[in-house]
C-alpha cells in the first residue's frame, strides 16, 4: 500500500481522534539543512499524526502547524517558519513524545538518519487577521528517501533471509536495527536494478519459515515500526511467541470494551470500536480462496505441470492461526477448484556453478523435488496473504505508545443478542495491521486497525476464561 493512501485511509476514520489521553511532546524541531536555521514547532503544532502499517515499508507522519509569522529571525528580521526557515522539503525533524504511561516514540537526530523527514508542504488557508496560517507537513524516514536514489544490482544466492539483510544493509545503507526472521528456503536472484523496497517486498512472497519455528507456511511481511525494520513471516507474528511485538501469551495487552470505563483489572479500555464483517462467498470462490489449481510453465525444460491447492486439506492444522475455526462455506461450494490459474515457475536463478554447464548438472540432480517445493510455495503465499485479512476490526483506544504494528493483542468485545456477555466469536487475539497515534491539544488517542485468519476467542493466558462483562 502506498504511503499516501495509507495515510488518507486513517485521515477520514470518522472517530479518529475521540478519544483523549494527556501526552507530552518533548520535543519537535525542524532544522534547514542547507542553511541550518532550526525552530522548536511544539507552540505552534495544531495536530500530530504518526503512522505505522505491516504494508508499509517505513513509518510516516503528517502534522499541522500554525504559523505566526514571527518564529525564525533572518537577517534581523523575524519571518513566518515556511519562508524563514524555509521550508521546501527534505528538512530534518525531530520528535519526542510521551504518553501518560511513560511509553515514548522517539525519533531524533534526523542529520544522522533517525528522525523524520518533510516530504510533502501543504500551504492551508490564512485566517481574517492575515496573522496566522496552517501548514501541513507530510513526514517520512531517511530510508523512504534513500529507496529512491538506490538500485539493487548483481547476483544474489542463499537463504532469502540473509539476501534481504545484506540489500538493506549494503544498498539501502540502513543503521537501524534489524529483525529478519530466518527463512528455511533458499532463492537465487538477479537484482536486475529494482529499488531496495521492492526488491524485499517481492521476495516476502517467496519465504517459508526456517524449520522448527512457526510452521512451513509461506508468507512473510516487510515493515517498518519504531524499533527498526521488520521481516517477518505471518506464522510468527501470529504464533505462540508473537514475534511483532509480545515475548507471550502472558504478557500480551489486553483491551475491553463495555460501553462504560468499568473495565476489569489489567485490561485497557476500547472507546470505540467496528467489526468489518463482510463475507461475500461470491468473491472467495472467484479468486480461489478455498481451492485452486495453477499451471505452471518451466522454463528450464519447456515442461508443463499443474498444482491443486486445498485450504482445508493444506492448512487447516498445519498452519498457526489465531481464532479457532478458519472460515469455510458449505463443502458442496468447494468441492473441488474454483480458479484456474497459470503461472511461470519461479525458479529463481540457475544454481550456483563455475559455468552454464555446472550450473545446469547442480539443478538437475534434485529438479522434481525442487519444483514441486517451488509450485507448493507459490500456491500456499496467495491464500495465506487472503487468509490473514478474513477478520478486520476498527478500534480506537487512549493514546498508547508502546503499541507497534506487526503487535499481537486480545480484545473483548460484546455481545450483540447478549451485552453483558463477551463475544466467543469476535473476541480473541488479533493483529495490529495498521496504527495512528495521533496528538492535539495535549491529548492522544490511538486508532488500530486489527486483522486475524479465523474466528472464535482464544484466551490470551490460560487463567483468562471466558468471563461476563461489567
Amino acid at each position: 500500500m502506498a504511503t499516501r493512501d495509507y495515510q488518507d485511509v486513517f485521515v477520514n476514520q470518522k472517530f479518529l481522534g475521540r478519544g483523549a489521553e494527556k501526552a507530552e511532546i518533548k520535543k519537535l524541531t525542524a532544522k534547514n539543512q542547507k542553511t541550518g536555521r532550526g525552530v522548536d514547532l511544539t507552540g505552534g503544532l495544531v495536530e500530530l499524526k504518526y503512522f505505522e502499517s505491516i504494508l508499509s515499508n517505513n513509518i510516516t507522519g503528517r502534522m499541522i502547524i500554525a504559523d505566526t509569522g514571527s518564529s525564525v529571525p533572518v537577517d534581523e528580521e523575524l519571518k513566518n517558519v515556511l519562508d524563514g526557515l524555509p521550508i521546501r522539503g527534505g528538512e530534518n525533524i525531530d520528535l519526542n513524545m510521551l504518553d501518560t504511561e511513560g511509553n515514548q516514540i522517539k525519533l531524533e537526530g534526523a542529520a544522522s538518519g533517525d528522525g523524520l523527514y518533510v516530504n510533502r508542504v501543504t500551504e492551508g488557508y490564512t485566517d481574517e487577521s492575515m496573522t496566522k496560517t496552517l501548514i501541513q507537513l507530510d513526514l517520512c524516514t531517511k530510508e523512504f528517501f534513500s529507496n529512491e536514489q538506490t538500485r539493487v544490482p548483481g547476483r544474489y544466492s542463499g537463504k532469502i533471509s540473509e539476501s534481504v539483510e545484506k540489500i538493506l544493509k549494503n544498498r539501502l545503507k540502513t543503521d537501524k536495527n534489524l529483525d529478519i526472521e530466518e527463512t528455511a528456503n533458499s532463492y537465487n536472484f538477479i537484482g536486475n536494478d529494482n529499488k531496495p523496497f521492492y526488491t524485499v517486498t517481492w521476495l516476502m512472497t517467496k519465504g517459508i519459515p526456517a524449520d522448527g519455528a512457526y510452521g512451513k507456511t509461506a508468507g512473510f511481511f516487510f515493515f517498518e515500526n519504531k524499533e527498526g525494520f521488520k521481516f517477518k513471516s505471518v506464522e510468527s507474528l501470529i504464533g505462540p511467541t508473537q514475534g511483532g511485538g509480545s515475548a507471550n501469551k502472558k504478557n500480551t495487552k489486553k483491551f475491553q470494551y463495555t460501553g462504560t470505563k468499568n473495565n476489569r483489572k489489567g485490561y485497557k479500555t476500547i472507546k470505540q470500536f467496528k467489526i468489518n464483517k463482510n463475507i461475500d462467498v461470491q468473491e472467495k470462490l472467484t479468486i480461489g480462496a478455498y481451492n485452486n489449481t495453477t499451471t505452471f510453465f518451466n522454463p528450464y525444460d519447456f515442461t508443463v505441470k499443474s498444482k491443486d491447492f486445498s485450504m482445508e486439506e493444506d492448512q487447516v492444522g498445519k498452519v498457526k492461526s489465531a481464532g479457532k475455526d478458519i472460515a469455510f462455506v458449505a463443502k458442496e461450494f468447494r468441492a473441488g477448484p474454483t480458479r484456474g490459474m497459470s503461472a511461470i515457475l519461479d525458479m529463481g536463478t540457475l544454481p550456483i556453478g563455475k559455468d552454464a554447464q555446472e550450473q545446469v548438472e547442480n539443478w538437475k540432480k534434485d529438479r522434481e523435488n525442487l519444483n514441486d517445493k517451488v509450485r507448493e510455495r507459490m500456491s500456499q503465499a496467495v491464500t495465506r496473504y487472503n487468509q490473514i485479512f478474513s477478520v478486520s476490526v476498527d478500534v480506537l483506544i487512549d493514546g498508547d505508545f508502546s503499541l507497534k504494528a506487526g503487535d499481537t493483542i486480545y480484545c473483548e468485545f460484546p455481545d450483540i443478542s447478549a451485552k453483558k456477555e463477551v463475544s466467543k466469536e469476535t473476541s480473541g487475539l488479533y493483529l495490529i495491521a495498521s496504527l495512528c497515534h495521533k496528538v492535539a491539544g495535549g491529548k492522544a488517542s490511538t486508532s488500530l486497525n486489527l486483522i486475524r485468519d479465523s474466528f472464535g476467542k482464544v484466551s490470551p493466558s490460560s487463567s483468562v476464561d471466558d468471563v461476563m462483562l461489567y
